[in-house]
């Protein structure tokens, strides 16, 4: 039983921290700098494979 109420706990935690995240985005906004340089990186690893 104890184990099944750690699980649930743990469910918990991470579905809070979730929702943390997604307020703290909708509050502040997206990364606008940080996209482009996940984008950037994207485009280069695949010229480097091509």
């Amino acid at each position: 039983m104890v184990d099944v109420i750690l699980v649930a706990i743990l469910v918990a935690f991470f579905a809070l921290a979730v929702l943390f995240v997604k307020a703290c985005e909708r509050i502040i906004g997206p990364d606008i700098e940080a996209a482009r340089a996940g984008a950037t990186a994207t485009d280069d690893d695949q010229q480097t494979a091509a």
